[in-house]
């Protein structure tokens, strides 16, 4: 899912220039829901030539010091609030995350929100960082640019997209 502006542009710079630099106007993909690209250049650039790989997309979060809780606002397009919520309870139940008093689900009209109570003295930056590892808010998002050309299906790069796109 990338941004149509970014596309728009970068195909009109590529009709003007062949030879055109396409990671300089298509910066990276753009996720709906929000997740945020953990930026790999040569990842991005093994998609770009080829039309496969994958991209790692983490959970947006914010820590409400007053409440002590951290709040998630966006997640990756690959898992769902269930999903994280589960394994949350899952690790505490295990033992294996000791600084969380409670998980909930708060999402309602002002979008998508999953609070995480902490216990005293949890560092939420290093929790975070824990969570990122051990669950899915932060995942990879696979891309594979497989489209019908003539009939046929192919495996394409932006660049020979593009091509097929201007032809």
């Amino acid at each position: 899912p990338f941004n149509l502006e970014e596309v728009c542009q970068t195909t009109i710079a590529f009709m003007k220039d062949e030879n055109h630099d396409i990671a300089s106007t298509l910066l990276a993909p753009d996720f709906p829901g929000g997740g945020q690209i953990v930026y790999d250049k040569q990842a991005i650039d093994t998609i770009y030539q080829t039309g496969r790989g994958g991209i790692r997309v983490r959970s947006r979060y914010s820590y409400d010091k007053s409440a002590n809780c951290i709040d998630i606002t966006k997640i990756p397009p690959t898992t769902t609030i269930e999903v994280i919520v589960e394994k949350v309870v899952d690790l505490v139940k295990q033992g294996k995350l000791k600084e969380i008093a409670d998980i909930r689900d708060e999402t309602g009209l002002d979008g998508l929100k999953i609070t995480i109570d902490l216990k005293r003295g949890v560092d939420p930056d290093k929790l975070m960082q824990r969570l990122f590892k051990m669950t899915t808010l932060e995942d990879t998002f696979s891309c594979n640019f497989n489209v019908l050309v003539a009939g046929m299906p192919k495996v394409m790069g932006i660049r020979e997209l593009l091509e097929e796109w201007v032809a």
